[in-house]
């Protein structure tokens, strides 16, 4: 609990003036408060970095016209320090009025207590973690219900979710609680009016800490280099932080970022006031990280073995990984030339987009196992033996391979024909397909289960409808989890009579998550 002298302290800190600094708005009306905590007993756990992103955010925010609040970076702060600089910070944005902007930014320990939001953890003497860590935090809400009041835009960086915070109840990442949920699904209400707010992790994951000889955290190390760039829009400067941390961590860590700048504020910029803007230094052509092709064959020649539905299938697939940051592409009825081409192109997509690449193929059509080799079929006549599947099928383990060489992070295929044909009247040698299973950052899935496949192949893809639907997740959810959802929805929906198979090589998770459009309010 707050002890009586913390309680003394809090309730004069707003009449104080922050010791060294003028008790009168800075003349530039762009002000900033920088905190970084880092010295935690081993009851919590210490950090590596906060102090360093701290320092490095406050250089680049110097170069950027803002005067600091404190004068300097506010360390190792107990929470009578941390709340005493927030109503400074408030009452100088309050009488530089209207005009100014603010710059928040937060490094060190956060932790969300379920239905209750979220805290900044101060740096404070304990050996035992209990009831008492909530009261002697600093809950989030009261920043931002400071802030809602104030005429003047504000940025919020919170840098908070570090994974060695050893809690007994709450979870390990800021964003967890119901009311940073609630934060996100809303629509930009007066509990959020005229704010930026950027989290260096997505809701209920962890953030990298960095080693201590790396100088900095990836989000504060991005953050500072775009800081020190030619002025852009707020929003545009954290969305190209967000591109950054994907690439320094291997898209492990995804910062979200939530504009709820009001009509007057969305073209606020930030940036080195020193430095002429560039358009070629600010906007270097970047790749897409996340790719995926979607290929899906219907052989309309093949008389009462076509498949109709295919090409509604590949375009439900296609639509969802676009809606989940994609760049998708689908490609209809190929033949064996258009298929290959198809595969080459993405391919060089992958490579050219670098390691952090994540790509995602999809295939729709028919397919088959001969002599323990799978096959793709491209569209046309259906072969009549098993020589015109090897002649004209392309190899599954082929493609996999082909697929390793790109080097990127991480690719997914998806093999969605389970559908049985007749080669000279018989079935192929071995029904459905066998076990092919990449060895480096691979993973494969079928519509069914090795050695098996579905009825009603003419039918829509029971596969596919699970696939879209649980890729767009509003949460980050990695592709292991996506892979037994799906599995279990299509074995649910089918009493048992189908079930879809996947493994992977993966040594780190890749996600999933549906984009999250700008919500600004007053703007339709």
């Amino acid at each position: 609990m707050i002890s009586r002298r913390h309680m003394l302290l809090l309730g004069g800190a707003a009449a104080l003036p922050w010791p060294g600094q003028a008790q009168d708005a800075p003349e530039a009306p762009r002000i900033a408060l920088i905190m970084g905590n880092a010295a935690y007993p081993v009851g919590i756990g210490p950090l590596a970095n906060p102090v360093n992103d701290a320092r490095l955010i406050r250089g680049a925010i110097e170069t950027c016209g803002f005067n600091l609040v404190t004068g300097d970076v506010v360390v190792d702060a107990d929470r009578s320090t941390m709340l005493r600089a927030i109503r400074e910070y408030v009452r100088l944005m309050e009488a530089a009025g209207p005009d100014a902007i603010g710059f928040f930014y937060y490094s060190g320990h956060g932790a969300a207590r379920e239905n209750r939001g979220n805290y900044l953890i101060p740096v404070e003497d304990v050996d035992l973690l209990d009831e008492a860590l909530w009261d002697d935090s600093v809950s989030l809400e009261f920043l931002m219900d400071k802030l809602v009041a104030l005429e003047a835009p504000s940025v919020v960086a919170i840098d908070a979710c570090r994974n060695v915070l050893r809690l007994p109840e709450a979870q390990r990442a800021l964003g967890g609680g119901e009311a940073f949920r609630g934060l996100r699904r809303s629509t930009g209400g007066a509990g959020e009016r005229n704010m930026f707010l950027s989290f260096a992790t997505w809701e209920g994951e962890t953030a990298s800490d960095g080693r201590a000889e790396d100088g900095g955290g990836p989000y504060a190390k991005s953050l500072a280099t775009r800081l020190a760039a030619p002025a852009v829009t707020v929003r545009d400067l954290f969305e190209q932080v967000r591109v950054d941390v994907l690439e320094r961590t291997l898209q492990r860590q995804e910062p979200m970022n939530l504009s709820r700048l009001q009509r007057r504020s969305i073209d606020i910029s930030i940036g080195d006031e020193d430095v002429v803007y560039d358009p070629d230094r600010i906007w270097t052509p970047r790749p897409n990280l996340r790719h995926a092709l979607v290929i899906a064959n219907n052989h309309a020649g093949a008389a009462g073995q076509d498949l109709p539905e295919v090409a509604a299938d590949g375009e439900k697939v296609r639509a969802a990984l676009q809606a989940s940051g994609y760049d998708a592409s689908l490609t209809l009825d190929a033949d064996q030339a258009a298929f290959r081409d198809a595969l080459d192109a993405f391919r060089y997509r992958l490579r050219a987009a670098g390691p952090a690449a994540v790509g995602v193929v999809y295939f729709a059509g028919y397919g088959t196992a001969i002599a323990g080799e799978n096959y793709l079929l491209p569209d046309g006549p259906l072969p009549e033996d098993e020589s015109g599947v090897t002649a004209r099928g392309v190899p599954l383990g082929e493609i996999v391979s082909g697929l390793e060489s790109a080097g990127a992070q991480a690719v997914v295929v998806l093999v969605d024909c389970g559908r049985p044909f007749e080669l000279m009247g018989n079935k192929g040698a071995e029904p459905g397909f066998d076990r092919e299973f990449g060895q480096n950052n691979v993973v494969i899935a079928y519509a069914d289960a090795p050695e098996s496949t579905h009825a009603n192949a003419r039918d829509a893809s029971l596969f596919a409808a699970a696939f879209a639907a649980r890729v767009q997740s509003p949460d980050r959810v990695d592709i292991e989890t996506v892979m037994r959802r799906v599995s279990a929805d299509v074995n649910a929906q089918t009493g048992g009579q189908q079930t879809p198979w996947f493994q992977s090589s993966l040594p780190l998770p890749i996600y999933f998550r549906e984009s999250i459009p700008w919500q600004t309010p007053g703007v339709e």
